[in-house]
């Protein structure tokens, strides 16, 4: 004689209408005593491949949520670090006057992340790396504090910045280094564009403007050509993910 299954769990489930407890019928649970030893050995083999089925779904549940958490720690927080960290080191690469990825580092580090004061210290500490290569230089606080205030103003319209204003964001970021760094040039008496130190005036300030100003292209066209891939890189990662 075959046992009833019944592990004295008494609830019948309202949706499927099965019981809790072992996933059998009501039908079959008031007529297991009329069953023959056949019958009830088809029953429990059914619920075993239905136990075994809730298991599998329940395992591939799992899997998917620990790599749905996997993937936005790597969205959130190594993925971004990375990024920057790459932009940051193209500085490295030989390149014309100006034509770095340094202010689309400072967009993407507001960007990239929810919290500001993360956003500093991944910008701070990547482009001191890249300074210690480099070698550094008279007007660096200047070059820093422009980069500072680039990403503090990016952070607060994060959640506006896409292609359409990219463009936009690319020439303002561009603009507020261009004025910031050729100020501390002037200020600080730092060689020109012809290696002498411009007056301590207006008229010097507005030389050193002056004389800059060709770098300017340089540094809007390399702010575009390394935000736009950083940028649609970001984007494409959910539909890279949906579609593992």
């Amino acid at each position: 004689m075959i046992d009833s299954p019944c592990n004295d769990i008494c609830t019948i489930d309202s949706e499927s209408g099965l019981c809790v407890g072992r996933g059998r019928t009501p039908s079959e649970i008031t007529n297991w005593i009329h069953y023959s030893d056949k019958q009830k050995k088809i029953i429990l083999n059914s619920l075993k491949k239905g136990r075994n089925n809730i298991d599998n779904i329940h395992d591939n549940m799992l899997d998917n949520r620990i790599m749905n958490n996997l993937f936005n720690v790597v969205k959130k927080q190594i993925f971004p670090i990375g990024l920057i960290l790459i932009l940051a080191l193209a500085r490295l690469i030989p390149h014309p006057p100006n034509f770095t990825p340094i202010i689309a580092v400072a967009i993407m580090s507001g960007y990239l992340f929810k919290n500001v004061n993360l956003s500093f210290v991944v910008l701070l500490i990547t482009m001191f790396i890249s300074d210690l290569f480099i070698g550094f230089y008279g007007n660096l606080i200047f070059v820093y504090a422009s980069l500072f205030l680039i990403t503090y103003i990016f952070h607060k319209f994060s959640n506006k910045i896409n292609f359409k204003n990219l463009f936009i964001s690319g020439f303002a970021g561009s603009l507020i280094f261009f004025i910031i760094s050729n100020f501390g040039v002037w200020a600080l008496g730092s060689p020109g564009v012809y290696d002498i130190a411009y007056e301590k005036s207006v008229s010097g300030l507005i030389q050193c403007y002056i004389l800059a100003i060709p770098f300017f292209g340089n540094t809007f066209l390399s702010t575009l050509i390394f935000a736009y891939p950083a940028v649609y890189i970001y984007k494409s990662l959910p539909a890279w993910s949906s579609a593992r």
